[in-house]
């Protein structure tokens, strides 16, 4: 018994240790994540997992998100195009993000 459960503790710490989380500042960007199955399941703690968001490639946020800062978007490697402009976002770092592919 006693060797069970060192074994179940310590597939839970390994779980733990490789789970990684993205920090999402913006409140309602991460509504918006969690509200189509990007975040981590818990609303309102700042936070969803990357494996969740890591391999989206198109993320179109409507007027309704009412987003204002992009923190986290870092963190969508896989991103090939983005369209926040409903949005009163006033910057954003994309310098992570190189599959986007930009137009004028």
């Amino acid at each position: 018994m006693k060797n069970l459960l060192v074994l179940i503790v310590g597939c839970l710490m390994v779980n733990q240790t490789y789970a990684q989380w993205t920090a999402v500042t913006d409140p309602n960007f991460e509504a918006f994540l969690e509200a189509n199955g990007m975040g981590d399941g818990i609303p309102n703690n700042g936070q969803v997992l990357t494996a969740n968001i890591e391999n989206v490639t198109v993320l179109d946020l409507p007027s309704s998100a009412e987003v204002s800062d992009l923190t986290g978007i870092e963190d969508f490697s896989a991103l090939e195009f983005l369209d926040f402009s409903a949005n009163n976002v006033a910057s954003v770092d994309l310098s992570q993000n190189t599959a986007l592919h930009f137009t004028s």
